[in-house]
């Protein structure tokens, strides 16, 4: 009974926090819409207007509006056209919220000079109906790909943010041929479940923290990260009955658009498109972003394979609303131009020397090393490093493109944590963990031998990667625990 009572009670901590994730996105970006400069006001959205013929009335006389049917859900959605008929079509895709398109309304006039701006308040938001069914990135994808065939000038640019860029990236995967360029801004939802609620709930930086403080924040940071993945590791996932049953999901999210859309997102695997989308793709981010982190962002430009991030300092997840100014800017960047070709990595450590840190607290390295040790340090950063073998102990490390090439054991980590984000570890066994926490973002695993080795039981999440090694060779996107066996994913 005890052991019973206690599965459901986990089963239901995990599902709140869950929805509490999905439910806080939403929150979050009305809390960051307050604390940034003010965006203008909500003047056009349906908890202010109400009805589509009082919306009509307060945009331009030259923008079309129309209720289109949508044979994905079975609803009505609205869509809205602004510029030139015969230009280029554009295509603006919104994220989570009950504002819809009208998030868009600071940049659409801007674009609507050159382009043909289409937009539309998906499925369950703003002004269209909400059907029942999983508002998940595919099912979106096959929405926007139906809209897209009625009133697009050829292959459409797409920009999509937050939820909406991870629909567009679906988009870009799923009907290639409908897409011409991707505009992906701050999006959410590409991390591996566990790894997304944990920087939802868990500062993920002690940097503005005063010296004193920064060691033992790092400490609380690495116990919640524990307690969200214990949480998130239980063998009875409390959300397998709404995956299992689409009537389950419409049943128990009805009239919950925004928990439902976020749920289905953050348990879609990505790993796919994020290695095979031919696209060119502008990555533009907030770093100030709180709801999705910048990590999103640095591993989509790593992976993909036409990609370039730029990036916003001081704000958040809506930087159209937010810095329409200097969102603008970037984006006619992004518009006229195509990305640049990734460096290639240089991952020889000829002649280079040692690194040691021992002891000390929020220390950041670069460079070229041939071993790195770190041992007692919380709260390292590692960015832009190569070196031919790391061995962590006792600390807590971040680890931004990081190249590992070339040692018996690539990365060897014991009684520590460790978040890598668009990474590289080569070697005979590629990771070896002992007692340790990995959360790993776009990281790549390449193996003679095995990939992962784990030695006393360890946490591994994978967030869209890929091993290639004797045993597996393919992506891999998955929380689970390991002790005293080699990684089968």
């Amino acid at each position: 009974m005890l052991s019973t009572l206690a599965r459901s009670l986990a089963g239901a901590i995990a599902l709140a926090l869950l929805a509490a994730a999905a439910a806080g996105a939403a929150a979050q970006e009305r809390r960051e819409r307050k604390a940034e400069r003010p965006p203008p006001a909500c003047s056009h959205c349906k908890d202010k207007l109400q009805t589509i013929e009082a919306l009509r009335e307060n945009l331009p006389r030259d923008w079309t509006l129309a209720v289109e049917r949508d044979a994905v859900f079975g609803g009505d959605i609205l869509t809205v056209r602004a510029g030139p008929e015969k230009a280029p079509t554009l295509l603006l895709v919104h994220g989570l919220g009950q504002n819809g398109f009208t998030d868009w309304l600071p940049v659409i006039p801007q674009l609507a000079l050159r382009y043909r701006v289409l937009a539309l308040d998906l499925p369950g938001f703003g002004y269209s109906a909400a059907p029942p069914g999983k508002y998940s990135p595919r099912n979106y994808a096959r929405v926007l790909s139906a809209v897209l065939a009625r009133h697009a000038n050829g292959p459409a640019i797409v920009i999509g943010h937050s939820l909406g860029g991870a629909v567009a990236l679906r988009l870009a995967a799923d009907h290639p041929q409908q897409v011409g360029k991707l505009v992906l801004v701050n999006v959410a939802g590409i991390l591996q479940r566990t790894a997304f609620v944990k920087h939802s709930v868990v500062p993920a930086s002690v940097e503005s923290m005063p010296p004193i403080l920064k060691e033992p924040a790092a400490r609380v940071r690495d116990w919640g990260n524990a307690v969200i993945e214990r949480v998130f590791g239980l063998p009875r996932d409390p959300t397998r009955v709404l995956r299992a049953s689409d009537l389950a999901w419409a049943l128990l999210l009805k009239d919950r658009s925004n928990v439902n859309a976020a749920l289905a997102l953050i348990d879609e695997d990505f790993s796919a498109a994020v290695h095979t989308v031919k696209q060119p793709v502008h990555i533009l981010w907030g770093e100030a972003d709180t709801v999705a982190p910048l990590r999103t962002g640095q591993l989509l430009a790593k992976r993909l394979p036409r990609a370039q991030l730029a990036t916003l300092p001081g704000v958040g997840h809506s930087p159209m609303e937010t810095a329409p100014e200097s969102f603008l800017a970037l984006l006619a960047f992004a518009l006229d131009t195509e990305p640049a070709p990734a460096a290639a990595a240089d991952g020889s450590a000829a002649g280079a020397r040692d690194l040691v840190c021992n002891g000390q607290a929020e220390r950041q390295y670069s460079g070229r090393y041939r071993e790195v040790r770190i041992e007692r340090c919380p709260a390292v950063r590692l960015v832009n490093l190569s070196a031919e073998r790391i061995a962590i102990r006792a600390s807590t490390v971040q680890m931004v493109d990081v190249q590992v090439r070339g040692a018996e054991v690539a990365l060897d980590i014991a009684d520590s944590e460790l978040i890598a984000t668009a990474s590289d570890f080569a070697g005979a066994t590629a990771i070896r963990a002992d007692a340790s926490r990995l959360d790993l973002a776009g990281v790549h695993l390449t193996a003679t031998g095995h990939a992962v080795e784990a030695v006393r039981r360890s946490r591994l999440i994978a967030s869209v990667s890929r091993i290639e090694s004797p045993a597996y060779t393919g992506y891999w996107h998955e929380d689970r625990e390991l002790e005293n066996a080699a990684l089968a994913p």
